[in-house]
């Protein structure tokens, strides 16, 4: 399955809208903006200073491409949220691509397209999918990078002003702007919990969805296309490509930025059903493109492709999910993903899942189904968060003792979070036996930092960290000004803020 549409590195833009059919009917008249002319450069006469700060450029900065179909009455919303930007109108446009709604949008998108100079429409018959439109507004798009927005979100008002000001200063390829869930959506919060000028690969990979701030020509030389087929994960073909040849990806926390809806009708593209061969053809798409990429550290491949098959694959192998499935949806799954996981993870499998993701794994290359419901109705016992079974202050340091599920991936440290900021203390944990595990918390690694109010976390290899649980009856403990104690929704924190250390 053709899943990129491949264009000439040398022919540049105009190769890349040819490569678009049939051929848009742009709203009339079309909106766009071009720069202001800029007087020749004079001839140097002397060497350049290297002290010298390049000059910002100029022009349009980003093109907000937009793949409508079908979005009222939300799209409203999306375009007020643009029109109102407070970033100067000629450093921006915004193109929106409609894919033959069949409701009043199209329409919508004319009057905003009258009243607004830096707004294009393009009206096309419908393809089906998000991939297509959004290969036109990129094909159409002037801006130094393209933002990829949904037609059912919204951006909040200083988004693309701030994102500007980011990218400027630390010169980002790709930058990921905090999102913000509406109406039910759940994503992956924690990655927007501080702002990141380098985000290591095994973090940003957490995310897949489009709406990034991408420099364009990193797309367009890198022959990045959104895949116009009926597939899924056709968001994360072209974000893995991006963050693999991005020289710096940034996360930008300190603004709600974007606003991400779980539309009422159900008509998400996610909410959508799922064929799996079709759907593991994209994982290895996306995992051949890691390994292509990462041959100078296939280490970090492995990694980034486990971490892939954790979010993107098991998923659909986990607990009640999997053992509602037919036995013949079910044994579809183990089929189609038996192949890729002999292909990319049937070697030194444990050093980068946890043993119950290693044992699935190798149940899926066995296609031992059996196997696979048994370890399903074992999740549930292995998600079960870590839990405090006592605290106490000793002459120089506080203990933690806490109890893990023997299923469950093997602690390999705590984190003493601060809540209001990212500011973060790790402690190493040491085994006591089966599942009991002690942590210890020295008064002077606490008193050196200043903290307030801090939670409690346990890292593992290979899973995401979980909050420590309290149950009733374990006491809270007191020392020097510092308590150790049950939050209202049972969890473990450490208040600081009037701590008085000796």
């Amino acid at each position: 399955m053709a899943l990129f549409r491949k264009r000439s590195k040398t022919t540049g833009d105009k190769a890349l809208q040819e490569a678009v059919a049939p051929e848009p009917t742009i709203s009339e008249p079309q909106k766009t903006v071009t720069p202001e002319p800029q007087a020749p450069a004079a001839e140097a006469t002397v060497a350049p200073d290297e002290n010298i700060e390049p000059a910002k450029p100029e022009g349009i900065f980003v093109s907000v491409v937009i793949p409508v179909y079908n979005s009222m009455p939300y799209l409203t919303e999306l375009l007020n949220s643009l029109e109102l930007q407070d970033l100067d109108k000629s450093l921006y446009e915004v193109i929106a691509v409609n894919d033959g709604s069949t409701d009043f949008g199209g329409e919508i998108l004319d009057v905003y397209a009258k009243r607004n100079e830096n707004f294009t429409v393009v009206h096309q018959e419908n393809s089906g999918w998000p991939g297509k439109p959004r290969n036109v507004g990129t094909a159409l798009a002037k801006g130094e990078y393209v933002f990829y927005a949904d037609s059912d979100d919204t951006l909040g008002t200083e988004a693309l002003r701030r994102m500007r000001d980011f990218a400027l200063e630390h010169d980002v390829d790709v930058l990921a702007p905090k999102l913000v869930p509406v109406g039910g959506r759940v994503i992956r919060t924690s990655l927007f919990s501080s702002t990141q000028v380098d985000v290591p690969l095994e973090s940003i990979f957490a995310t897949l969805m489009p709406q990034k701030l991408i420099r364009r020509q990193m797309i367009l030389d890198n022959d990045l296309r959104f895949a116009e087929e009926k597939v899924r994960l056709e968001d994360g073909m072209v974000l893995a490509g991006c963050y693999l040849h991005a020289k710096r990806v940034s996360v930008l926390a300190d603004y709600e930025y974007y606003y991400i809806r779980e539309r009422g009708d159900g008509n998400n593209i996610s909410a959508q059903p799922f064929e799996p061969h079709g759907y593991v053809q994209s994982m290895t798409h996306i995992s051949n493109t890691i390994r292509d990429n990462t041959k100078d550290d296939p280490e970090l491949g492995r990694r980034l492709i486990a971490g892939l098959f954790k979010r993107k694959g098991l998923k659909f192998f986990v607990g009640e999910r999997f053992l509602k499935y037919r036995d013949a949806r079910a044994k579809l799954w183990m089929t189609a993903f038996g192949p890729y996981v002999q292909e990319f993870l049937s070697e030194r499998t444990n050093e980068v899942l946890n043993d119950q993701d290693t044992a699935k794994a190798n149940a899926i290359i066995a296609g031992d189904h059996d196997e696979l419901k048994r370890l399903a109705a074992l999740d549930e016992q292995v998600a079960v968060r870590p839990e405090l079974t006592k605290s106490a202050n000793k002459s120089d340091h506080f203990e933690l003792q806490f109890v893990v599920p023997t299923l469950g991936p093997t602690p390999r440290a705590v984190y003493v979070d601060e809540r209001e900021t990212d500011r973060r203390l790790e402690f190493p944990v040491t085994e006591q036996g089966a599942g009991k595990y002690v942590a210890l918390l020295p008064y002077a690694a606490l008193s050196a930092q200043s903290l307030a109010i801090t939670d409690v976390h346990v890292k593992y290899d290979h899973a995401e960290t979980r909050r420590v649980r309290v149950p009733a009856n374990v006491k809270e403990t007191s020392f020097a000004g510092v308590r150790v104690y049950r939050t209202v929704n049972g969890a473990l924190s450490i208040d600081l803020r009037k701590a008085k250390w000796a």
